[in-house]
């Protein structure tokens, strides 16, 4: 075809048969789109291939060792953008420890023994000046203490990875988010449609062409222009709704496994006051001022930790106060870490 056929099919419609200036698309004088930065996060990955130039002559050994590590670089990279598909993986749960060390016939022997031992000695006194409490209460309540520390670690690691990549889902919804409102404010100077004087443009060669036949073409360059963008706001936005999906889904594994970490330290505490009852039902019958030890052995008991409380209350926003335990229920430790299970905390952080 002639060139000046080519200027007035790269004109604008309604206007002269002059080449058009500067990047404006053939039909309705739209500034064409030009490629974001966003594009590679709708996940189409062709921007890899375009990056690699034609090659003249055979590539050598070292070239393709070193393609293959830029390419894995890239993929890595991809991991990291915001609209970065497959869901996230959410570490499961460790099957091993955290069971209760049996409470033996020997073990509540020892207890009975010990209980009607501290009781002959007179042990809590009840005179002026002598201790409120005795040893052995004081052992079952610093081995609970040891073993609710244990648990809290032992759920810190548990929580570790699932709060980083809740962090890192929150960040990349926003990042996503963003990228899909700047992708539709490009979209938004395209309209669905073309006008009807601009569907029936005609071009060089198409003096004689139906009507219908010219609208059909017009209206195919025009979609051929906005489908990519189209394409780009719908990958965007599907992006969003999984990366929400996935954040869902971590925030129940850290609410789950919280819940599993308060569990297995009430159970710990009801085995120790199994433990205290069996020795203090002997240090009373033997005490000989049994009826009056019973506040002065209550004091010594240990107390289960304030960020039980927290895990076991799905009311309690992530990072916020602790509930104030139900009544009749055992007042929280105070030396017990009283933050909700570390959650965005951090593992080491204890509100």
């Amino acid at each position: 075809m002639s060139r000046p056929a080519d200027a007035r099919r790269s004109a604008p419609p309604g206007g002269a048969t002059t080449p058009a200036l500067g990047p404006t698309t053939p039909m309705t004088g739209i500034p064409a789109p030009s490629p974001s930065p966003e594009a590679p996060l709708a996940g189409a990955g062709s921007g890899d291939s375009s990056s690699h130039g034609p090659s003249s002559g055979a590539r050598s050994s070292g070239a393709r060792s070193s393609g293959a590590r830029s390419s894995r670089g890239r993929s890595r990279r991809r991991g990291s953008d915001p609209g970065a598909a497959g869901p996230t993986p959410i570490p499961p749960v460790a099957g091993t420890g955290g069971g209760l060390p049996p409470y033996s016939l020997g073990r509540r022997l020892t207890d009975w023994r010990r209980g009607r031992a501290d009781g002959r000695a007179g042990l809590p006194g009840v005179e002026p000046g002598r201790p409120q409490g005795t040893p052995a209460l004081e052992e079952f309540a610093q081995d609970f203490l040891a073993r609710s520390h244990r648990e809290r670690l032992r759920l810190d690691v548990e929580l570790a990875p699932l709060i980083e990549a809740e962090a890192a889902l929150v960040v990349r919804i926003e990042q996503t988010d963003q990228a899909a409102v700047r992708a539709g404010e490009r979209l938004d100077p395209w309209p669905m449609l073309l006008e009807d004087d601009q569907l029936g443009l005609r071009r060089g060669g198409e003096s004689r062409t139906a009507d219908d036949v010219v609208r059909a073409r017009r209206a195919r360059e025009y979609d051929a222009l906005r489908r990519p963008m189209v394409e780009e706001v719908d990958g965007l936005r599907r992006a969003v709704a999984t990366a929400h999906e996935d954040l869902a889904r971590v925030r129940a594994a850290l609410r789950a496994r919280e819940v599993v970490g308060a569990t297995r330290v009430r159970r710990l505490h009801a085995q120790a006051m199994r433990r205290i009852s069996a020795y203090e039902r002997h240090l009373v019958r033997r005490h000989h001022a049994g009826d009056r030890v019973g506040p002065m052995l209550a004091a010594q008991h240990p107390r289960v930790p304030r960020w039980v409380f927290a895990a076991e209350n799905p009311g309690v926003a992530p990072g916020g106060a602790p509930p104030t335990p139900p009544s009749g229920s055992p007042a929280p430790s105070p030396d017990v870490p009283s933050g909700p299970a570390g959650r965005h905390a951090g593992p080491a952080e204890e509100a």
